[in-house]
C-alpha cells in the first residue's frame, strides 16, 4: 500500500521505480533483451508468458474485451483504453518532443516520432517494395493496403474504402464535412493533414522536389505522386475502369475526376475572366496562367516554341521536330501523336460528329477550340494575329501562317501529281485532284451556285449578292471583294505593272 501511494499518488520513485521487480523487468526487457516467449505466428517475443497470451488474443484472435465509453474503440487491455480516452477524448498529451511542437500521450510514441522524423530512422522495410517505416504497425498497414489491397473501412456516404479508421476519418472530414485544419502560410491552400501542407509548401512555394523518376525528367515532392507517375506513364498500370466508356486510370481520384467532368459535367471551378470552368483547381490555375497571364515556362529544345504545360511542349517536339506519331487511324492513313487528336479525327472525318455547336448561328465544330475560334473571328471579330507585311489579321496563328506563305512568300507546298497545279492547302489539292469525289453540298439560296465547302459559299454571298467589298486600295478609294482583285488593280493602275 505504501509503495502504491508513493508511486501513484505522490509520484515518489525510488531508484527510478517503486518496486525492485519492475526495475528487474525493465533491465531484462530494455537492456538485456531477454524475451524467451516467442509467438508462433509472427516475430513477436515477450519477457512474460502472460504478455505473449495478450498479444495472441489481441493481434491474431482479435479479442478486444475492453470498450471505450465515448466511441466504438475497443482494446485488449484496460490500460490501452485509458490511454485512448486521455489522448483522443480529453486531449491530454503530456509528453512533448524536444525538437518540435509534436505532443503525444505516450513516451514511446515520442521516441518513435524522434527516430522517424528527426533522426530519419526507419528500420522496418517492406519485402515487396522500397517502402520503409519506423513502426511495425505502419508496415503492416502498408502491406495490407498497397500489396494485399485490404481496405476494410468503408465510407457510408460514398464508395471510398480505407485501410485504417484514421484514414477514413480524414476522408470524411475533408471530403464530406469540408474540414481542413491545416493552412498554408503563403496562400489559401488547406489540408486535413499537416504532411500535405508541408509537401505543398515544398513543391509550390520552395520548389523542392526530392523524388526523381529514374525513367524521365519528372520530379515531385511526394513519393506517392512518383509511384503514381511511374505506374501511369512507364508501367501503364491502370486498374480503375470507367463504367460508361473505355477510360482507365491509375488512381480512384483520377477516375472520379473523369466521371465528374466527362459524364456528369461537374465543373465547380470557374474562371473570373471568361466562361471557362474546370473540374479541378489546378486545371483552372493552368488555364489562368496560359490564357490570361500568358505564362509559358516550358521551352522547346529545338526552337523558340514555349508552352504553359510540359505535355504541350512534348507534343510539339514529337509532332514538329521528331515526327513521332504513335496513334494511327484504322480507317485511313491519318497519324497523330495524341489519342485525343485521333478521337477528334475519327469523329470528324469518319463519323461526322460535330458536338460543339454555336449559340449564335448554325455552325457546329468537331472540337471546342474550333468553336472558340469561330466565335472570336465571326461573332466577336477578334483577330489577334497580325501580318507583318500587310494589314491582314487572323483569328488563328495557322491562318496567318497560311496567308504569309501563300500571299507574301508564294510558297505552295501541295503539288498536283497530274499537272502543274500548286496550292497552299491540302484540302484544295484534294478538290482539284478528285473533283468528282467531292460533292457541292453547299448551295446558294439566291442563284444556282454550289460550293464544296461552306467558306466558299460565304465568300460567294458576300461578293455577288451582298456586294461586300472588304479589301481596299492603299492608293485610292478602289475596293474589291477579293484581295487578288485589289492586288491586280494596284499593279495595273498605280504601279503600271502589266503581267
Amino acid at each position: 500500500m505504501e509503495q502504491h501511494i508513493n508511486s501513484v499518488h505522490l509520484g515518489i520513485k525510488i531508484t527510478n521505480t517503486t518496486h525492485k521487480y519492475y526495475l528487474k523487468h525493465h533491465i531484462n526487457v530494455k537492456h538485456l533483451d531477454r524475451k524467451n516467449h516467442k509467438c508462433k505466428q509472427c516475430n513477436f517475443r515477450a519477457y512474460k508468458k502472460c504478455t505473449l497470451t495478450k498479444h495472441i488474443n489481441s493481434i491474431h484472435f482479435d479479442i478486444k474485451n475492453h470498450k471505450c465509453s465515448h466511441c466504438d474503440y475497443r482494446a485488449s487491455l484496460r490500460s490501452t483504453i485509458n490511454i485512448h480516452i486521455a489522448a483522443v477524448h480529453l486531449g491530454i498529451k503530456n509528453h512533448k518532443c524536444s525538437h518540435c511542437d509534436y505532443r503525444a500521450s505516450l513516451r514511446s510514441t515520442i521516441n518513435i516520432h524522434i527516430a522517424a522524423v528527426h533522426l530519419g530512422l526507419k528500420n522496418h522495410k517492406c519485402s515487396q517494395c522500397d517502402y520503409r517505416t519506423a513502426t511495425k504497425r505502419t508496415l503492416k498497414i502498408h502491406t495490407e493496403s498497397v500489396h494485399l489491397r485490404l481496405k476494410n473501412h468503408e465510407c457510408i456516404q460514398c464508395d471510398y474504402r480505407a485501410a485504417t479508421k484514421r484514414l477514413l476519418k480524414l476522408h470524411t472530414e475533408s471530403v464530406h464535412l469540408g474540414l481542413k485544419k491545416y493552412k498554408c502560410t503563403h496562400c489559401d491552400y488547406k489540408a486535413n493533414r499537416k504532411i500535405n501542407v508541408i509537401a505543398h509548401v515544398n513543391s509550390v512555394h520552395l520548389n523542392i522536389k526530392g523524388f526523381n523518376c529514374s525513367h524521365c525528367d519528372y520530379q515531385t515532392s511526394s513519393r506517392r505522386y512518383l509511384t503514381m507517375h511511374i505506374n501511369r506513364k512507364h508501367i501503364c498500370i491502370k486498374e480503375h475502369k470507367c463504367s460508361q466508356c473505355d477510360y482507365k486510370s491509375a488512381t480512384t481520384t483520377e477516375l472520379k475526376i473523369h466521371m465528374n467532368s466527362k459524364h456528369l459535367g461537374i465543373k465547380n471551378y470557374k474562371c473570373s475572366h471568361c466562361h471557362y470552368a474546370a473540374y479541378h483547381k489546378s486545371v483552372l490555375m493552368k488555364h489562368l496562367n496560359s490564357v490570361h497571364l500568358k505564362i509559358k515556362n516550358f521551352k522547346c529544345n529545338y526552337c523558340d516554341y514555349q508552352g504553359s504545360r510540359r505535355s504541350l511542349v512534348t507534343q510539339h517536339e514529337k509532332n514538329v521536330h521528331l515526327l513521332i506519331k504513335d496513334f494511327k487511324c484504322n480507317q485511313c492513313d491519318y497519324r497523330t501523336n495524341t489519342k485525343s487528336a485521333l478521337t477528334t479525327h475519327i469523329n470528324a472525318k469518319h463519323l461526322g460528329i460535330k458536338s460543339h455547336k454555336c449559340s449564335h448561328c448554325d455552325y457546329a465544330a468537331y472540337h471546342k477550340s474550333a468553336l472558340t475560334d469561330h466565335l472570336n473571328s465571326v461573332h466577336l471579330n477578334i483577330k489577334n494575329f497580325k501580318c507583318s507585311y500587310c494589314d491582314y489579321q487572323g483569328s488563328r496563328r495557322s491562318l496567318l501562317t497560311r496567308h504569309v506563305k501563300s500571299v507574301h512568300l508564294l510558297i505552295k507546298d501541295h503539288k498536283c501529281s497530274h499537272c502543274d497545279y500548286q496550292t497552299t492547302e491540302n484540302s484544295a489539292l484534294k478538290i482539284h485532284e478528285f473533283p468528282t469525289s467531292w460533292h457541292k453540298n453547299h448551295k446558294c439560296s439566291h442563284c444556282h451556285y454550289a460550293a464544296y465547302n461552306k467558306s466558299a459559299l460565304t465568300q460567294h454571298l458576300k461578293r455577288v449578292h451582298l456586294n461586300i467589298k472588304s479589301f481596299k486600295c492603299s492608293y485610292c478609294d478602289y475596293q474589291g471583294s477579293r484581295r487578288s482583285i485589289v492586288t491586280r488593280h494596284v499593279k495595273s493602275t498605280h504601279l503600271l505593272i502589266k503581267d
